[in-house]
């Protein structure tokens, strides 16, 4: 080998690159086609999503536009949901100003039980309204719609004034607790003392003005004037109720209706039992009631069942020729006795009006028996067919002035049917009448008393009277603050007045023995039983077409201010709502009272759970939206059996 070969052999092989570069400047110009139409593509999708979600949103915001403009046009009453099925409002129509078109519905929510026009807890419906755009996307959103009860109200007037015309005004530091209305001026008293006048502490509507405005307190906020009316309901509200209370069959008709606006010859008697045994009367089947009613023949007069105290009776009454013949006197009544044994007399209970003679026949021997018995400190007064009027103080389901009418419809459990009056009484729980709603019904004047265990309306054709202390099992002024629908709640609503009783209960008595000379006693006695005296317990909600009053609010005339008769006060915890404020009693300038005081508390639960069936005020409120899935959906089938 030679040398140059030698050296040819130690160096490196070189090849030729000349290709390479144009392969490295492909690559990287595939790299930066690749990153652009990537960013392109990313754009492209941003793009792409953002108008779909553009168009969702345009959708929604058209279809929750089309539940609010549906419900204002509700209020307005342009459109009525239909008592049965659906209405269709709008089919596809366009919307002003965009591609959008729109479908709304309306309908009626819970009409199997509801008798088609009325809730056990309001009216409700429902809106629903499909949005549908040029593309081809779908939005439907539903709306829960329900009517507010006029149970919401502490006070509610159409007229804020007396029947008699009189401008009445929130004055001497009155307070409200709940929500206040009125269709008329709100006037609020200008005094400069107390200051304030008046506190509210919830909201305040009128669909006028309030007059001296700034001599009242408004804890949330100002008051809102010049708002739309709310109608009061009417008759046709009362047919519902009616028709309801028939599905139960509980309706009753006074065999006789005679005298004034509150001169009921038929009551209702609640009473609370411990059915199950658990040691209270709270449980879900602890509620009764038991009806009272006269016969057409007055036996003890027309004012018997509600306890009034009577006028002498002229007619064959062996009045003393000459004598004066006195006013309204206890010693009269047959709703009267003593209540433990007196000395010469039979033992108790008795009633005054019967007492018998001791040494001889004689009128005013007579007469002061009675007297002596007026006096006695167990000397007491009751509600007609009360078991205490009874010679043996045990119940009588007749007796010669009247009757408790027997149970034709539910039935109650054992321990309930064992007791004296078992056949008599009616219950207050679906349980023991699969078809009662909560609603009774009086076809004429109805007197309420006693202690309620359950949800009930009582509605009344004519007047609703007050007898004595109307109370729930749990009170309302004791709860915990919790509210739900099986609490204790009554309501009252009447075709005229609810009313607070003048009786022998709420009115302190004075007796006259008719002898010579003789003069009323004074001061007054009382005579209820209830321990609650000289108040009044009445936890409802109370609603009158006419007035919420009292029974004989102003004085006879020429009875002197210091003669006026105090009944004491009225512990209502509810609300009013009337047409016209009514007068519960007359004060003159020297501070004498004749009738009632009146303290006004809001029960807040009514808020969310009013009495059943109890009218509403018209106006719907929204509750909540809902999304509809539009796949599938058809108005006919969303709204079949609904």
């Amino acid at each position: 080998m030679s040398d140059t070969n030698a050296e040819e052999t130690l160096l490196p092989a070189v090849h030729d690159r000349r290709g390479f570069a144009l392969v490295a400047v492909l690559l990287i110009a595939m790299v930066g086609v690749v990153v652009a139409l990537a960013s392109a593509m990313m754009a492209m999708s941003g793009n792409l999503i953002q108008a779909g979600s553009d168009r969702a949103a345009a959708l929604d915001d058209a279809a929750i536009s089309a539940l609010e403009d549906e419900r204002s046009r509700m209020n307005a009453k342009i459109d009525t949901v239909p008592l049965d099925g659906y209405l269709t409002v709008a089919s596809n129509q366009a919307i002003s100003g965009s591609t959008i078109k729109r479908s709304i519905w309306i309908s009626r929510l819970g009409n199997s039980d509801s008798l088609q026009n009325v809730g056990e807890f309001g009216v409700q419906s429902e809106i629903v309204a499909k949005t549908e755009d040029a593309f081809g996307n779908v939005a439907i959103r539903r709306a829960q719609m329900y009517q507010q009860s006029f149970a919401r109200y502490a006070s509610f007037t159409d007229k804020s004034r007396s029947t008699a015309g009189y401008a009445l005004y929130w004055a001497l530091g009155a307070q409200a607790q709940g929500p206040v209305h009125s269709n008329d001026t709100i006037w609020v008293w200008n005094g400069s003392t107390p200051s304030p006048q008046a506190t509210f502490f919830d909201a305040v509507t009128t669909s006028s003005i309030v007059l001296n405005k700034a001599y009242a307190v408004y804890k949330k906020g100002p008051p809102k004037e010049r708002v739309s009316k709310i109608p009061l309901p009417g008759t046709a509200d009362l047919n519902v109720l009616k028709a309801i209370a028939t599905r139960a069959g509980y309706v009753f008709t006074p065999n006789v209706t005679t005298g004034d606006s509150a001169l009921a010859t038929m009551r209702i008697e609640f009473v609370a039992i411990d059915a199950d045994g658990d040691g209270n009367t709270t449980g879900p089947n602890d509620g009764y009631f038991r009806v009272y009613q006269l016969y057409s023949s007055f036996k003890y007069g027309t004012g018997f069942a509600a306890a009034r105290t009577p006028s002498p009776i002229v007619t064959g009454a062996p009045i003393p020729s000459g004598s004066a013949v006195p006013l309204d006197s206890v010693l009269y009544s047959y709703n009267c006795g003593v209540t433990t044994a007196v000395s010469g007399l039979p033992a108790i209970p008795i009633k005054l009006a019967e007492i018998l003679h001791r040494a001889s026949g004689s009128y005013q021997n007579r007469m002061q028996d009675k007297a002596d018995a007026f006096d006695n400190v167990n000397a007491r007064c009751f509600l007609g067919g009360d078991e205490r009027l009874s010679p043996t103080g045990v119940f009588r389901a007749v007796d010669t002035a009247g009757f408790w009418m027997p149970r034709t419809s539910g039935s109650v459990p054992a321990t309930v049917a064992a007791r004296a009056d078992g056949a008599y009484l009616w219950p207050l729980s679906a349980a023991y009448n699969a078809n009662f709603r909560g609603v009774i019904f009086a076809e004429g004047k109805v007197g309420v008393s006693g202690t309620v265990r359950g949800r009930v309306t009582i509605a009344s054709r004519n007047s609703t009277i007050i007898l004595s202390d109307l109370k729930q099992a749990t009170s309302p002024g004791i709860t915990t603050g919790t509210c739900s629908a099986d609490d204790d709640v009554v309501g009252l609503f009447a075709g005229e007045y609810v009313a607070y009783a003048d009786n022998t209960l709420v009115t302190p008595q004075w007796r006259r023995t008719n002898s010579a000379g003789d003069s009323w006693t004074w001061p007054r006695k009382e005579f209820d039983p209830s321990p609650n005296r000289p108040d009044i317990a009445i936890h409802a909600s109370l609603l009158a077409l006419k007035s919420v009053i009292a029974e004989r609010s102003s004085p006879p005339a020429g009875l002197a201010g210091n003669r006026w008769v105090d009944r004491g006060t009225t512990r209502l915890i509810g609300g009013t709502i009337e047409a016209s404020s009514g007068q519960t009693g007359t004060m003159d300038a020297s501070n004498n009272l004749h009738g009632y005081h009146d303290d006004l508390s809001f029960n807040r639960c009514l808020l969310q759970f009013p009495p059943p069936y109890f009218p509403t005020t018209g106006n719907w409120s929204r509750s909540q939206y809902f999304e509809i899935n539009p796949q599938g959906f058809s108005p006919a089938s969303w709204f079949s059996g609904r």
